[in-house]
């Protein structure tokens, strides 16, 4: 017990390192920085985030952090939804957590950073707050100054999104300063191709009217990403909301309807396949996936899985259902888990094969019961091949 003692004397930090926050209120906190020169961290976190728990438990424990942030700033942690962090929260724009913001003892925010982030990257935040020309408030100031080179404003751009504000808004409101046969310039064009994916923005109306336009300042392969990653985004908006999703599916549908560019027609079938589903339209449903697979010579056995068992559960076309089999075949082929040949049995029994479905669901309740998987669902398939 001494000489673990000794050892923890001589080197406190390896038993205990961990960032030192401070006790006392918000108020003293910047008090303490007006008098020390020294930045806060503000840490912003809620109770409910996984994330901050994980900074706490590892980034803040790492000895490397806590000595740079215990020498270097006024450490504040905070719950954000609890007075005075409420106030704050709205003060500071904070609204994803765990964040991060370096301030002042005037209160002004100099550098910002969110998410959860390991030692590195973490260090690597806390140096730029504390090198000027790296932070967010000397971009700002430079962008108040007039600053509007490409590499400037993406790079701020950057810093923005880095800290989880709203990058795609400023890019927008920029935008709006921007005469739209300036367009192909190249700060503009960066911005634009970069940071703003709003399908019916004007911009991108304009760049629908004037591809050819684009095409000859920019390149055609730059006008193709552009227009691939705009409706990506926009679908992938759409899939992810709850509200106005039929409308917004078919607005979406309409507007890449006569578009084409490279990955076009796998992204409309996509959006197609997603819709039938959502519509419960089964025969369009089937009709679009065959053609995804065969277009896009899918071969992922999660993927091919997952399509066959929807087949399965709602195409009734042999035909269909004959492709759909060959789709689980493949995938027990390249992944011979329980679930794979389960949908494989099952399709098999759709199509009257009840001899090999059987065979093929045994397999699956074996291979399940070896690797201590639930069975339920397989022994419940198995009674239903055999007709009990």
């Amino acid at each position: 017990m001494k000489k673990l003692l000794l050892i923890a004397c001589f080197f406190p930090f390896v038993l205990h390192s961990q960032i030192k926050f401070e006790q006392g209120s918000w108020d003293e906190a910047i008090s303490k920085s007006r008098m020390s020169g020294k930045l806060i961290l503000l840490s912003a976190y809620a109770e409910w985030c996984e994330p901050c728990k994980e900074m706490e438990e590892y980034t803040f424990t790492d000895l490397e952090v806590a000595n740079y942030y215990n020498s270097n700033f006024i450490n504040v942690i905070m719950d954000m939804e609890e007075y005075p962090g409420v106030e704050l929260s709205e003060e500071y724009s904070i609204a994803v957590f765990p964040s991060f913001l370096f301030i002042n003892g005037n209160g002004d925010v100099i550098h910002r950073g969110c998410g959860a982030m390991d030692a590195t990257q973490f260090l690597h935040l806390g140096e730029d707050a504390l090198t000027d020309s790296l932070t967010l408030s000397s971009f700002e100031k430079k962008y108040d100054e007039g600053d509007r080179t490409a590499s400037f404003m993406l790079n701020y751009l950057g810093l923005i999104e880095d800290a989880c504000l709203d990058a795609e808004r400023f890019a927008t409101n920029y935008l709006k300063d921007v005469e739209l046969n300036n367009l192909t310039n190249e700060t503009a064009w960066e911005v634009f191709a970069a940071f703003q994916w709003d399908l019916y923005s004007r911009e991108f109306q304009y760049l629908l009217e004037n591809r050819s336009t684009f095409e000859d300042a920019v390149g055609q392969k730059l006008v193709n990403a552009k227009l691939y990653d705009t409706y990506l985004s926009q679908y992938q908006e759409v899939f992810e909301s709850e509200e106005l999703h039929d409308f917004g599916m078919r607005a979406l549908l309409h507007s890449i309807k006569n578009v084409s560019f490279t990955g076009s027609d796998t992204l409309k079938l996509m959006m197609n396949l997603h819709y039938s589903e959502y519509v419960e339209n089964w025969d369009d449903y089937a009709d679009y996936a065959i053609q995804l697979v065969g277009m896009n010579n899918l071969e992922d056995p999660e993927q091919l899985n997952e399509l066959a068992w929807k087949f399965y559960l709602f195409v009734n076309n042999k035909n269909q259902l004959s492709i759909a089999a060959s789709w689980a075949q493949q995938a027990v082929d390249k992944q011979p888990e329980p679930s794979m040949i389960d949908t494989y049995a099952s399709l098999q029994f759709k199509l009257g094969n009840k001899k090999e479905a059987i065979e093929l669901e045994k397999q699956a309740l074996e291979l399940a019961k070896e690797l201590y998987d639930d069975t339920s669902h397989y022994e419940y398939q198995l009674k239903k091949f055999q007709g009990k």
